[in-house]
């Protein structure tokens, strides 16, 4: 009898004793759920949550990988989340899927507003890991819709190399907190985007403003020489502009300068930088351009905007721009700061420029040592 009931308290210590242990992981996980989500919440760049997402949640919490996947709702997703950086663009390209509202709407309709766990989200989600390389071992998966404002904003893959880590009888309150706190970020983190940018921005042209593009060349420039990759920079000033101004009125004259940057924008890459650098004075920096390639480029915007009417009440104009161009190859970098090369090459590309409206206007002219006579 004694013994009996020795084996039985035995036995009920056993289980109390596998019971704290239990608990005292799950607090565990709860403390590093809780620290993890802190951070995620509190991201206020892409750049920081591209790492926390994509880096950092897989070490920390022992997966395979993870695929992030935005809807653009706003069509500038790609534009927030990278930037004019090619680099991360070409790193993040494999789990980071951006979903285009119409083209890819069968994939978005996909996407379920609840979680889906288990095997066989790894074989009915394939799209979402085409271009990783190890999905050869991925055993099982936990698909979390991002929600905000009762719609889709996308979804996030969390991927297991251990079959039984994700099945569809689990509890799934730690991953739908989980989803909410990241789709919750990557809003802000966009709107955030969305604000920095407006800040950046003329307010007549949108085209950036000269503020945005000094702070731009600077990091391009430090890139370019880095990588030993050229850079061009473009000056571009509306030929008799004054004019325009005086016989149509200052209201004509900005949607004359509207209309202008529109047709710059067009002739460009996105990577460029477009800006407003004063008055009817654009600049515009094409990184990893080689001046023979600034040249024809600057050729066919020039041809593009002279070919242009515009028609403003009863009223047809037409416009042409005279450019100036330098290169940063053509520019003593060595000892130099990053300020002075700066300044070096926007002083050659202003040269440049002023030789063009002094010698005929609406012509591009490459800086050299002529242009300075």
């Amino acid at each position: 009898m004694e013994e009996t009931i020795y084996r039985e308290n035995r036995l009920l210590r056993r289980k109390l004793d596998n019971l704290l242990r239990q608990a005292r992981t799950n607090e565990k996980k709860q403390e590093l759920f809780d620290s993890f989500g802190y951070e995620v919440i509190g991201a206020t760049t892409p750049a920081q949550l591209r790492d926390l997402l994509l880096f950092q949640m897989r070490s920390r919490f022992q997966l395979q990988e993870v695929v992030l996947c935005i809807v653009d709702h706003g069509k500038d997703t790609e534009r927030l989340f990278y930037g004019h950086d090619e680099d991360a663009k070409q790193n993040f390209s494999d789990r980071l899927i951006i979903l285009d509202v119409e083209k890819d709407r069968d994939r978005i309709d996909m996407l379920s507003y609840f979680p889906v766990l288990g095997s066989k989200v790894v074989r009915e989600f394939g799209w979402l890991l085409e271009s990783c390389t190890n999905r050869d071992s991925f055993e099982s998966a936990a698909l979390l819709p991002l929600i905000r404002s009762e719609q889709i904003i996308g979804a996030m893959l969390l991927i297991s190399g251990d079959y039984n880590r994700y099945q569809s009888s689990h509890g799934t309150t730690f991953l739908q907190k989980l989803s909410a706190l990241t789709a919750a970020s990557i809003e802000n983190c966009l709107n955030h985007q969305r604000l920095k940018e407006i800040g950046y921005q003329d307010a007549l042209t949108q085209a950036y403003n000269r503020r945005y593009f000094d702070l731009r060349l600077k990091d391009e420039i430090e890139r370019s020489l880095r990588q030993h990759d050229d850079l061009a920079c473009m000056f571009l000033d509306v030929d008799f502009f004054k004019k325009v101004n005086d016989t149509y009125g200052h209201h004509v004259g900005d949607l004359v300068l509207m209309r202008m940057v529109a047709i710059v924008k067009e002739q460009v890459r996105a990577c460029d930088i477009v800006a407003r650098y004063g008055g009817e004075e654009f600049a515009v920096a094409l990184p990893d351009t080689s001046l023979d390639k600034a040249k024809e480029i600057a050729e066919r915007l020039r041809l593009a905007v002279n070919a242009q009417s515009h028609h403003f009440y009863d009223e047809t104009l037409n416009i042409s721009v005279s450019i100036g161009l330098s290169a940063l190859s053509d520019v003593e970098a060595d000892g130099n700061s990053t300020d002075e090369i700066a300044a070096m090459l926007l002083g050659q590309a202003d040269k440049a420029l002023y030789y063009a409206k002094e010698n005929g206007r609406n012509q591009v002219i490459i800086y050299s040592s002529g242009t300075e006579e």
